[in-house]
């Protein structure tokens, strides 16, 4: 990534460093001085993925279509309620109408089930009353052939949404997740943490104990917490690992196998599945499971994750995996949600691409859940919140904004002597490209000197004249307009 040549000039013998791309991935190593030229120590609300320095992702108000004849106006959702406690998707195909139809629900503080109809217009918010006394469990069920969400949980009975029409069950237990598989319904309760619970009839509605068997799994890789059909597999995600079941010879035999076993505490609402993958947050580590091994990532970011995750949140969506989590930048800065009265539970949203490894990080937002909203027509990841913006469904966007705030953002670099270890330096100048307005930092163990840049379209030269024998570079974006750094090339000569 970095390119180095020797010139000639006649008073002193100067290098040439050029920072040809910042799509080099960042390392949150606590030791700067061990990262390679050109590496970020950090990078937040920037985005570095085509090989540019540009604005970030960004939130904005959720939006949406009227109509399927007209997607390119939108118009913003109406939220019923003061909070937004959790949201669902759900795509039912309308008889009446004759097509499907695309619904975003949530749950709200009046203890209310609110729903829109995606792409029609929305006089009002639409509403299932329910006497659920706190936010319920919520999971993706087949009923009749079609998607289905079931909550379950205090104050309630067991609730289950087809569309625009509900039914309950008093005899059903609260379910904590569910698949169907093998023609029977598979269901982790409450209840029974250690136990995989099987109903012969699929129909949740119908649950009776005549029909109910269950898989005790009570050993040292914990609660069962999510069910994954998989490959023609059920796999059951654990506090500390992976079951597979499969079915074989008479009915209700089952073929187990614990095909992992984690170090650390898999974060159950980190997992997440995209196409032949699935994702999910161990420890500190992100993993990748393929059905049949899991792989480390090796996310060096990760190192920054800060105490507990247990409000971690992951998502696919469009070839990337989103995380809202938490993270310690150790910057002794307080920057969004980490300034509110209340306290904060995450602070970030990271984002990785599948394909090539690369990441970007929002910080300042204290994302709740995270929702990929999929469909032939408009496609979107939408999240609600906690704390400050609790009251508020938002979308990632670009452009560097959180609803109407600018995002500061920053790019850091490691710690570097050029490769002239033991001897006085200069950086005597620099060139950069920036179309937008920028603000550079170049510190050494001897001095710090800052720049204000204003953005040009031409490549800008700049005396620099900085001593010292190892250097960092900041730059600091906190405008409106679009910066866009394609040239960074830094001159050093040995100190005369």
């Amino acid at each position: 990534m970095i390119k180095q040549n020797r010139f000639n000039v006649e008073d002193e013998p100067v290098k040439e460093f050029k920072f040809a791309l910042f799509g080099n991935s960042q390392n949150h190593e606590k030791d700067r001085r061990v990262l390679k030229t050109g590496e970020p120590s950090v990078c937040f609300n920037l985005t570095t993925e085509d090989g540019t320095l540009k604005k970030g992702m960004g939130i904005e108000d959720f939006s949406m279509p009227l109509s399927y004849d007209n997607l390119d106006d939108e118009f913003k959702i109406n939220i019923r309620g003061n909070e937004v406690q959790t949201l669902w998707k759900l795509k039912w195909y309308d008889l009446n109408r004759g097509y499907n139809c695309y619904y975003l629900f949530y749950f709200n503080d009046e203890g209310y089930i609110c729903y829109d109809n995606l792409f029609e217009t929305r006089p009002a918010t639409f509403l299932i009353p329910t006497e659920f006394t706190s936010t319920p469990y919520a999971t993706y069920y087949r009923k009749d052939g079609q998607d289905a969400i079931l909550l379950s949980g205090e104050g309630s009975n067991l609730t289950v949404i087809t569309g625009e029409r509900y039914s309950t069950s008093e005899n059903a237990p609260r379910i904590i997740n569910c698949a169907s598989h093998y023609g029977k319904l598979f269901a982790i309760t409450s209840t029974e943490r250690g136990v995989l619970v099987y109903n012969e009839d699929p129909d949740v509605l119908a649950w009776s104990d005549e029909k109910t068997k269950g898989l005790d799994f009570s050993d040292d890789r914990g609660d069962l917490n999510k069910i994954l059909p998989f490959n023609d597999y059920l796999y059951i995600f654990r506090d500390f690992g992976i079951t597979e079941i499969s079915e074989y010879g008479e009915a209700s035999e089952f073929a187990i196998s614990h095909i992992y076993q984690s170090s650390a505490y898999i974060e159950p609402n980190s997992i997440a599945e995209c196409g032949e993958k699935i994702y999910f947050l161990e420890g500190k580590r992100l993993m990748e499971f393929n059905g049949r091994t899991v792989n480390d990532l090796g996310l060096q970011c990760l190192r920054k994750l800060s105490g507990s995750q247990r409000y971690a949140y992951g998502e696919c969506f469009g070839g990337k995996y989103y995380l809202a989590c938490r993270i310690d930048f150790d910057d002794y800065k307080k920057v969004g949600c980490e300034n509110s009265d209340l306290g904060y539970k995450n602070n970030a949203l990271l984002v990785y691409t599948i394909e090539s490894g690369h990441v970007d990080i929002l910080r300042r937002v204290d994302i709740n859940e995270l929702l990929a909203l999929t469909n032939r027509f408009k496609s979107k990841l939408v999240m609600c919140f906690h704390n400050d913006y609790i009251g508020k469904i938002g979308q990632l966007t670009l452009g560097g904004k959180l609803f109407e705030n600018n995002l500061y953002g920053v790019w850091e670099s490691g710690i570097t002597d050029f490769g002239m270890s033991g001897v006085a330096k200069r950086i005597n100048k620099f060139t950069i490209q920036s179309k937008g307005d920028l603000r550079m930092s170049i510190s050494s163990d001897v001095e710090t000197k800052v720049f204000e840049i204003k953005g040009k379209s031409s490549v800008q030269t700049i005396e620099a004249n900085v001593l010292g024998r190892h250097f960092g570079i900041k730059i600091e974006v906190d405008s409106q307009e679009n910066v866009d750094v394609s040239e960074l090339v830094v001159f050093v000569s040995e100190r005369q």
